[in-house]
C-alpha cells in the first residue's frame, strides 16, 4: 500500500516534499514565537524579508503562510489608504467650514471697524497662520522623527529574531563543517582582518553605513542608535537617515575610533524638554534615580559592552577656564587620566570614582543644562564587562 505523507490538514505525495514541509514548519513557529505577526509593521517587514530573498520557503505550506503574511500586508494597506481618504474628508470639510467661518466674521469686522484695524486684523490673521503653520510641521517633524526611531528599532528586534533563527540553521550543518568553521584563521590573516559586524546590526549598518552602535538603559527612553560622522556638528538636527529634526540624533564624538579599545567614548544628545534623545539624562541629578539606573549598555557595531556609572556632573564649558572634559579622548599619560579624574571629581555632583584606574575604558554621557548659560550635564561610566 502506497504510504500516505501528512503533516496537519496537508498530504504529500513523497517524504522529501513531507522533509520540506516540516523544515517550513519550524521556520514558520520559530517566527510567530518570536514576532508579532498580527502588528502590520512587523507583517510589512517580514514580508519584505522573504520577498527579497533572505529567508525561503521549500514547500507549499510555506507558501500558505507567505501568502497570509502577504494578505495582511495587502489588508493593512487598504485600511490605511481608506482611512487616509476618510481623514482627508473631514479635513476638508472643516477647514471648508472654518474658511467659511472667518470669511463671514471678517465682512463683519470689515463693516464695524475703521480701516485700519482691517488691515491690523489680516496682519494677525496671517501672523496665527504662520505660527500655526510653523508649529504644525515641527509636531510633524517631531512624529516622522519618532516613527523612524519605532522603525529602526523594530528592525533591530526583527533582524535578531531571524538572525538568531539563521544562526540555528548554520548550526545544523555536519560536525566537519562547524569544525572548520570554527577553527581559527592563520597568525597573518586575524592580525588584518576587519572587525566583524554583529549579527543584529548588520541589515541596519547595510542601510545605514554611519551607525556606530546602539545604546539602551533599562526602564527609560534611551533605547536608541548612536551614529558617527566626520561631522560632530551634523546630527545636531538630522535624523538616522539625514531628514532635518530638531530633535536631532545620538552621535559618537568623530574622534573616537570603535574599532580597537580606547580610553573614552563620548555620546552626545540634545536635552529635549520632551525627554527625547538625552531629555532623560537630568533625572540623574537625582541620586535614587542614579542608584536604579546606574548601568548602561552601549554595543558598538562590533562589540557588546556593559557600563556602570562612577560620577554625574555639572559643567560650565562658556567659562574660558573651565575644563574641556569632552577633549578627554585618550589617555597618552598618567598625568593626563589623572586630571581629567580631577577634574570630574570637582564638578560632580554624585561621585563614585573610587577605585578607577587609567586602565579602565570609560563612557561619558553629554548634553546640555540650563543651570548655567553654555551648562553641561555629563555622566561618566566605566566599563564592567
Amino acid at each position: 500500500m502506497e504510504e500516505i505523507y501528512r503533516l496537519g490538514k496537508h498530504e504529500f505525495a513523497t517524504r522529501e516534499e513531507w522533509e520540506a514541509a516540516r523544515r517550513d514548519l519550524e521556520k514558520i513557529e520559530t517566527i510567530v514565537d518570536h514576532l508579532d505577526i498580527d502588528d502590520p509593521e512587523i507583517a510589512k517587514d517580514i514580508y519584505h524579508f522573504v520577498r527579497e530573498g533572505r529567508a525561503g520557503f521549500e514547500s507549499k505550506l510555506g507558501t500558505a503562510f507567505f501568502c497570509d503574511i502577504s494578505d495582511r500586508v495587502a489588508q493593512n494597506f487598504e485600511y490605511r489608504l481608506e482611512k487616509s481618504k476618510r481623514q482627508e474628508l473631514r479635513r476638508l470639510k472643516k477647514e471648508k467650514k472654518e474658511a467659511d467661518e472667518a470669511e463671514r466674521k471678517l465682512r463683519l469686522k470689515e463693516t464695524q471697524q475703521s480701516q485700519m484695524f482691517k488691515i491690523l486684523g489680516i496682519a494677525c490673521a496671517v501672523l496665527s497662520v504662520i505660527c500655526i503653520s510653523f508649529y504644525g510641521i515641527s509636531v510633524f517633524r517631531e512624529r516622522r522623527a519618532a516613527r523612524k526611531l519605532e522603525e529602526v528599532q523594530q528592525q533591530k528586534n526583527i533582524t535578531q529574531a531571524l538572525d538568531w533563527y539563521a544562526e540555528r540553521i548554520r548550526g545544523d550543518g555536519n560536525a566537519d563543517q562547524q569544525e572548520e568553521a570554527q577553527s581559527p584563521p592563520p597568525a597573518e590573516e586575524t592580525a588584518v582582518a576587519a572587525p566583524e559586524v554583529l549579527p543584529e546590526y548588520r541589515t541596519m549598518h547595510g542601510r545605514y553605513p554611519e551607525l556606530a552602535g546602539w545604546i539602551y538603559i533599562e526602564d527609560t527612553q534611551v533605547d536608541l542608535p548612536v551614529m558617527q560622522t566626520t561631522d560632530n556638528a551634523y546630527y545636531l538636527d538630522k535624523t538616522i537617515d539625514g531628514t532635518e529634526d530638531v530633535n536631532g540624533t545620538l552621535f559618537l564624538d568623530c574622534r573616537n575610533d570603535i574599532t580597537k579599545a580606547g580610553s573614552n567614548l563620548i555620546i552626545y544628545g540634545h536635552n529635549m524638554k520632551s525627554g527625547a534623545m538625552f531629555g532623560g539624562l537630568k533625572q540623574y541629578l537625582d541620586e535614587s534615580y542614579l542608584t536604579a539606573h546606574d548601568r548602561i549598555q552601549f554595543d558598538t557595531i562590533y562589540e557588546k559592552q556593559m557600563y556602570q556609572i562612577i560620577a554625574v556632573c555639572l559643567s560650565d564649558v562658556g567659562d574660558e577656564g573651565a575644563y574641556r572634559y569632552y577633549n578627554y579622548i585618550e589617555a597618552n599619560s598618567d598625568e593626563e587620566f589623572h586630571a581629567f579624574l580631577n577634574n570630574i571629581r570637582d564638578c560632580a555632583v554624585y561621585d563614585r570614582t573610587q577605585g578607577v584606574t587609567g586602565s579602565d575604558s570609560l563612557l561619558t554621557l553629554s548634553t546640555c543644562n540650563s543651570y548655567v548659560e553654555d551648562g553641561r550635564l555629563f555622566i561618566v561610566a566605566k566599563k564592567i564587562q
